[in-house]
């Protein structure tokens, strides 16, 4: 491809930086399938030679030298060189692949625009720029034809992501970085039979994410597959993954499971690019690695991932024209010596400098926001490794900025900073009788929502994508550092509120997972900054919130997490609210449940059988929580060889149960089922399979074949059948209960993986198959 780097004439040379080289290419492939000769940096630059000298010696041979101009192809020194140079000798043909400023100079001739239109009408722009076509009118041909179909065209049109794809919008300000962008696609592309692994490390606010965001546009031709993963958590690093597998079309199971399944399906296919972004440890990063075939992007704060075996590339401070650069996309007339004074000012930090120009861009002089950030107190960041004076002076001034022009944003602002720098999704508050939607928090009406996510954007205070906000960490640390006492717990206090709001759904429910798993990380962040606000009240929806995301942790099987949640939330409320709160007797349930589920039954035990004994005598012994407790003993004391007295207990429950809630309530069922387990405990298999049999067939009709619940049943009476020598019934029920816990939980859920332990059981028992 190209002309090649020896001697003689060709017909053109393209002009451009490296943020274009995806246009340079299009627009010299373009070229070449008409026949003619081109000669592009990307394509033909050997290596060893003086790199400007080999520049002017190509637009010597080029009859014409074609300029794919953006903001940043006129910010860059060599750039210049080429074009000005282009442009004395009359062989420029100018390209704008971006809306951006023409230099005065250039407004003499004319230039051609190929952004925002289709990829046919670029071409014929181009070609018609260069002489090569003629302007005409365009029909679809003879209306009495058949449709011919046209001859494919090699080239990739800029600005598309393949197929597959979730990469966040292109942040158009982005300015230099070439250099690591370039060492990035080195890395990324050597090698081969392995997954090839390069991390941006740095310090929070150096732009490490936008980088991958750059490179994963820049080269988005090089890929069918790009996914973008928020790895901040594992319960989000999950997630990312599980839609990834939504997209591959192999969604099965829970958000694990599915997880699992996307890294599965990239194994057999190379076409791919896997960003993790904000990766914490080496150790998520290990158990997490991709298959062999494609490209892994990281980015982290931590040096320590180079353990996995990473190519490390270090992002630190912008160069000093890079702000200067960043500063004029914002403000395209700052002059040299006030650009130079705030970059300075900030430290060269991109975070810091990306703010400076939003802020800028409100029409205040250079000279006058010098004075506001040298006038800002310095605010130190205890929970932080990084103090940036400069980021620190950005932030307050911009929120106070805020405050002044939109008070209402900066009070949501405000309660954001005590949310997780995970994505935020915002919806306007629905009227009485409709509800939020799952997952959501609503936030004001249409028009003040709106006005709101357009004001913190502005100043650079938020990633805005849609409805959706996303604060930095160390924003939202400066954030929070800049409030009293008294406003951090009112900021704290909104933030519990607005959480409130959300409606994720059933957590029994495994379609409902998703909405959890988002919400997740913001529930538990605001959870912990409670720890240090003693004495703050919480809203009653947010208790019943961090309740049900206990619970959903628990039932999705990621007990460590459920336990560590359900814990530390249990001794906040005993001290607020007492031991026989409501709420506290929930939580404790569910950290009872959790600690079984761990092996550790006698804790469970001892905090099962306190909460029985408050509930019955606070609420009576046929309340429904009562009876749930009575439930949970009996499993307990099963779990401990009590099998008797567990038996005992589960056959009073169940006959309060159908008293109280009927045959076919879901509670009632459940606690048959305990029933069923207790009666086989103590070798009445043949009184376990009928009530098994009765409890199955009434789950299928209430709950559906294939409520987790259902499945449990299925499970419990496929062994019941091996046990009493039928053994071709049980091993059909048994398979069929598996491949339905791997298609609803996943391959790793605790109840798959009891489902295959039955069916590995049964076929024991059976023999082997005829």
């Amino acid at each position: 491809m190209g002309a090649g780097v020896s001697g003689g004439s060709v017909d053109f040379f393209v002009s451009y930086t490296g943020a274009d080289e995806a246009w340079a290419t299009w627009v010299a492939e373009v070229l070449e399938a008409e026949g003619r000769s081109v000669v592009v940096q990307a394509w033909d630059s050997p290596a060893g030679e003086n790199f400007v000298t080999w520049i002017s010696a190509q637009m010597e041979r080029a009859a014409r030298t074609v300029a794919v101009c953006s903001a940043s192809y006129f910010a860059s020194h060599w750039c210049t060189q080429e074009w000005t140079g282009a442009l004395g000798g009359r062989t420029l043909t100018p390209l704008r692949v971006e809306k951006c400023a023409i230099p005065a100079v250039l407004a003499t001739i004319a230039y051609r625009d190929l952004f925002d239109v289709d990829e046919a009408a670029a071409r014929r722009r181009l070609l018609e720029a260069v002489g090569l076509a003629r302007p005409a009118r365009v029909s679809s041909g003879f209306p009495g034809a058949a449709a011919v179909a046209a001859s494919p065209v090699a080239a990739v049109f800029p600005g598309r992501l393949p197929p597959v794809s979730n990469v966040p919008p292109r942040n158009l300000l982005f300015t230099g970085r070439d250099s690591l962008l370039d060492g990035l696609r080195g890395q990324l592309t050597a090698g081969s039979g392995r997954v090839a692994i390069a991390a941006l490390q740095g310090a929070g606010g150096v732009g490490k994410s936008q980088l991958g965001l750059e490179f994963a546009w820049r080269y988005a031709a090089d890929y069918q597959l790009i996914w973008w993963v928020d790895a901040e958590t594992p319960v989000t690093l999950t997630a990312g993954l599980a839609a990834l597998a939504s997209a591959l079309g192999v969604a099965t199971g829970d958000t694990p499971e599915r997880a699992g399944a996307a890294l599965v399906e990239l194994g057999r296919r190379d076409d791919w690019l896997l960003i993790y972004d904000n990766i914490p440890d080496p150790a998520t990063l290990h158990r997490m690695l991709p298959p062999p075939g494609g490209r892994l992007l990281v980015t982290s704060r931590d040096p320590a991932v180079r353990r996995v075996g990473v190519d490390l590339v270090e992002v630190g401070e912008f160069a000093r024209a890079e702000s200067v650069a960043l500063l004029r996309r914002h403000v395209p007339s700052l002059p040299d010596t006030e650009a130079d004074q705030i970059a300075e000012a900030v430290g060269d930090l991109p975070l810091a400098v990306d703010q400076a120009g939003a802020f800028l861009q409100t029409g205040i002089s250079p000279a006058d926001y010098l004075d506001l950030l040298a006038a800002q107190p310095q605010l130190l960041l205890a929970e932080q490794t990084l103090h940036h004076p400069g980021l620190a002076a950005t932030v307050t001034t911009a929120r106070t900025q805020l405050g002044t022009d939109q008070p209402a944003a900066a009070e949501l602002l405000d309660q954001l900073a005590f949310l997780a720098p995970e994505p935020i999704p915002l919806t306007p508050t629905p009227a009485a009788a409709t509800p939020t939607p799952a997952g959501r928090f609503a936030a004001g009406d249409p028009y003040t929502l709106a006005r709101t996510l357009e004001a913190i954007s502005r100043l650079a205070l938020a990633r805005h994508t849609g409805t959706t906000l996303q604060v930095h960490r160390l924003v939202a640390a400066l954030l929070r550092a800049r409030l009293t006492d008294d406003q951090q717990r009112t900021a704290l206090a909104g933030a519990l509120d607005l959480l409130a709001t959300a409606t994720p759904g059933d957590t029994d429910d495994p379609a409902a997972w998703p909405a959890y798993a988002a919400l997740t990380p913001h529930v538990t962040t605001t959870a912990h900054h409670l720890a240090s606000q003693p004495g703050l009240p919480e809203p009653a929806g947010f208790r019943r919130l961090l309740e049900r995301t206990c619970w959903y942790l628990y039932r999705a099987g990621q007990y460590h997490t459920a336990r560590t949640l359900a814990a530390t939330t249990r001794t906040r409320w005993a001290a607020t609210l007492g031991d026989d709160h409501p709420h506290s007797q929930s939580i404790t349930t569910t950290l009872a449940a959790t600690l079984a589920a761990l092996g550790d039954h006698q804790a469970a035990r001892t905090l099962t059988e306190d909460t029985l004994a408050r509930r019955r005598r606070l609420l009576g012994d046929d309340h429904h929580d009562t009876l749930a407790s009575a439930g949970n003993l009996a499993l307990r004391l099963a779990a401990l060889g009590d099998h008797q007295a567990a038996r005992t207990l589960a056959e009073d429950t169940l006959t309060s149960y159908r008293r109280v809630l009927g045959d076919d309530h879901p509670d009632t069922l459940a606690s048959a089922n305990s029933l069923a387990n207790r009666l086989a405990d103590l070798g009445d298999l043949p009184a376990a399979r009928t009530l098994d049999e009765d409890t199955l067939a009434r789950r299928r009709r209430v709950l559906g074949d294939d409520h987790p619940d259902t499945l449990g049943s299925a499970s419990n009476l496929a062994l019941r059948l091996a046990n009493l020598g039928d053994h071709q019934a049980a091993r059909t029920l048994a398979e069929d209960t598996l491949a339905r816990h791997r298609r609803v939980l996943g391959d790793d859920h605790p109840d798959t993986l009891h489902s295959e332990r039955v069916l590995d059981w049964v076929q024991k028992r059976a023999g082997p198959s005829s």
